[in-house]
C-alpha cells in the first residue's frame, strides 16, 4: 500500500523523499536507512535501525513541506521541540490502551484512520483524527478470473489474531481444500506456528505454501473459490480483502472491525460470526457473481481514490 501511494504521488509530480530500506524499488528519492528490509535481516536490535531513521528524519524535517509517517509511535518524537512542518501519521493497526496513551502524549500529531470503524475506536480513546482514507490498489495489477479452481485461500500473517486456526477448522468442517500462504515475523509467531498451526497442516485438504511474492499472490488469489478472513481482532481495514475481490474472488469474513465496510454482504462475499457460519458460507458461493467483486473494488477502493483523499488531507494540513 505504501509503495502504491509513493509511486502515485511521484506520478502526480510531487517531490517525494522516501525513508526506507535500500532494497526498496521506487521512483522517489530514496534515503536508505538499512541495506534491506528489517524482516529479511537477523538483527539483534532491529529497533535501533528505526531510531537511526528517526534521527535522520528529525535532522531533515525542515527540508520538507509535510511529513507522512507510517511508522506509528516510533516517529512521534519528531514533534519534540515543535515541528516546522505538519506531520501526518496513518495508523494501520488497532489502537490499544498503551498505544492510545502514546498518541495522546503528542497532541500536535495529525492522525489518519483507514476505516470508519477504525476512526470510531481511535476517537473513543480520546485521540482525534483528521480523516479516514481507505486503502486503495491499482486494480490493473490484479488479474480477473471468472473460472476458479477447487480450493479456498487463507493469506495473511500466520499469527493468532489473523485467525489461521479458525480458517483451517472451517475448511475441515466444510470438507473443502484450503491453501495457506503467509509469513512469520518474530519468535512469538514462530512459536505459535510450531505449537498451534503445524499440527493442523498434516491433512490431505490443507496445502501450506508459505510466503509468496506478488505474482504468486495474485495467481493463488484469482484461482481461489473464496478468501477466508476469520479475523480475531477489530480489523482496521484488511488490504487482502480488496486484493482478492479485485481478482474476482469473494471474501468470507468474520464480522469484526472494518469488514462490513469492505465486503458487501451477499454480493461480494459473506459476513459470518463463527467457524460454523464460515463453513456454511463456503457452500453458498454459487449465489455470487465474481465480476461484482471486482466492481466493488473499482467503485470504492482504487489507488486513485486513496491518493485523492490523502491529497485533500495534505492540503488541509498545509493551510
Amino acid at each position: 500500500m505504501l509503495s502504491f501511494l509513493t509511486e502515485e504521488l511521484v506520478k502526480r509530480d510531487y517531490d517525494v523523499t522516501l525513508f526506507a530500506s535500500g532494497d526498496s524499488i521506487t521512483e522517489s528519492r530514496l534515503e536508505p536507512m538499512t541495506s534491506k528490509g528489517l524482516w529479511l535481516q537477523k538483527l539483534r536490535s532491529p529497533h535501533a535501525v528505526i531510531m537511526q531513521m528517526l534521527n535522520h528524519v528529525y535532522e531533515r524535517r525542515g527540508d520538507f513541506d509535510l511529513i507522512h509517517s507510517h511508522a506509528e509511535f516510533f516517529m512521534y518524537p519528531l514533534l519534540l521541540g515543535g515541528s516546522p512542518v505538519p506531520i501526518l501519521t496513518t495508523l494501520h493497526r488497532p489502537l490499544d490502551e498503551e498505544a492510545a496513551k502514546a498518541a495522546l502524549a503528542y497532541p500536535e500529531m495529525n492522525f489518519c484512520a483507514i476505516s470508519e470503524d477504525h476512526r470510531r475506536r481511535i476517537e473513543e480513546k480520546g485521540v482525534k483524527t483528521v480523516g479516514v482514507v481507505y486503502n486503495g490498489i491499482d486494480v490493473s495489477k490484479y488479474e480477473f478470473n471468472d473460472a476458479p479452481e477447487n480450493y479456498f485461500l487463507f493469506l495473511s500473517r500466520l499469527n493468532e489474531e489473523k485467525g489461521i486456526v479458525n480458517a483451517i477448522k472451517a475448511a475441515n468442517l466444510a470438507k473443502k481444500k484450503l491453501v495457506i500462504a503467509g509469513n512469520l515475523v518474530g519468535g512469538s509467531e514462530w512459536q505459535y506456528f510450531f505449537n498451534e498451526i503445524q499440527p493442523l497442516l498434516n491433512t490431505p485438504n490443507i496445502k501450506f505454501v508459505g510466503e509468496v511474492d506478488f505474482a504468486e499472490k495474485v495467481r493463488i488469489m484469482k484461482n481461489a473459490e473464496a478468501l477466508l478472513f476469520p479475523i480475531d481482532r477489530d480489523e482496521p481495514f484488511g488490504l487482502v480483502m480488496i486484493e482478492a475481490m479485485a481478482c474476482g474472488t469473494p471474501v468470507i469474513a468474520f464480522n469484526r472491525g472494518s469488514v462490513p465496510e469492505v465486503v458487501s454482504e451477499g454480493e461480494t462475499g459473506f459476513i459470518v460470526s463463527d467457524i460454523e457460519g464460515m463453513a456454511k458460507a463456503m457452500k453458498k458461493l454459487s449465489k455470487l457473481k465474481r465480476l461484482d467483486c471486482r466492481n466493488r473494488v473499482i467503485e470504492n477502493f482504487t489507488l486513485k481514490m486513496m491518493v485523492d483523499k490523502y491529497e485533500e488531507i495534505y492540503k488541509k494540513l498545509l493551510k
